[in-house]
């Protein structure tokens, strides 16, 4: 896979934002990376005559057509040029400073989002679009299919997270899988962050006795018994985010709390 190829693929993970200040900010940042990781020059040259603009870059070209979905460069010029992201110099356009200051911002943090789809498939779409409107990258399994590699596949996405998010609602732990998840985060040291919700957090939630005797007649790997208590210290971390108010203020009060652990401010 070539370094341009590697560079689509990462960014396909960014939504492309409808708002025209947000779409004019990401894609003058992503200009930015791309001259940052030499995929391009500083620099490009527009040759514009009736029928077409040309680019004078095939790494550039690629790039807005695949992921901007531009068919002519001109539609993003036209955005870019007057802002402070882009100068006119006689033939071609500068990628100013400003630009690269936006590399500055956020990290893009991977961020893998457990739950189990009976109390949390809701709440998990929702965290999974609050993140991704502040350009993080959170996973949802929701797509993988179980059978084959699932297991492997979602073991690597957890080992190579930055942060893993578990849902957990009062039920949530009856699933071995999402128990076995919280394992792998906890054997790959990824910072973890619980999140209660559907009046979780009360004291029976953390007793061991009754985590040993409920959930270990649920689950189908008995193996997981012996992990019991590192699940029960994980969950109860202080640092949880906690809904306290079953309802939609109550849930974004929660989000917004979490989005803050990520140094956003919405």
């Amino acid at each position: 896979m070539s370094d341009l190829e590697k560079f689509l693929e990462e960014r396909s993970k960014f939504e492309i934002p409808s708002n025209d200040v947000e779409w004019v900010r990401l894609l003058a940042q992503e200009l930015a990376i791309g001259v940052h990781r030499g995929l391009w020059p500083l620099y490009f040259r527009i040759w514009k005559d009736p029928d077409e603009t040309v680019v004078y870059d095939e790494n550039l070209k690629v790039f807005g057509s695949i992921r901007w979905n531009l068919t002519d460069w001109r539609q993003a010029i036209e955005r870019l040029h007057g802002t402070e992201f882009i100068v006119a110099r006689y033939d071609h356009f500068t990628i100013t400073r400003s630009a690269f200051d936006l590399l500055q911002e956020a990290a893009p943090y991977e961020i893998f989002i457990s739950y189990r789809r009976q109390d949390s498939s809701a709440l998990a779409l929702l965290v999974n679009y609050r993140l991704k409107q502040f350009n993080l990258m959170p996973f949802v399994d929701m797509a993988l299919e179980a059978g084959g590699n699932w297991h492997a596949d979602l073991e690597e996405r957890i080992k190579s997270c930055d942060f893993f998010i578990i849902l957990l609602g009062k039920e949530t732990l009856a699933s071995d899988m999402t128990a076995r998840e919280i394992c792998w985060a906890i054997d790959s040291e990824r910072t973890i962050i619980p999140f209660w919700h559907g009046e979780f957090g009360k004291q029976e939630d953390f007793d061991l006795s009754q985590y040993v005797v409920k959930l270990a007649a649920s689950w189908s790997d008995k193996s997981l018994v012996s992990r019991i208590g590192d699940v029960r210290d994980v969950i109860q971390q202080t640092n949880a985010i906690r809904v306290t108010d079953e309802s939609a203020s109550g849930y974004n009060t929660a989000i917004v709390e979490l989005l803050n652990r990520f140094g956003i401010t919405p």
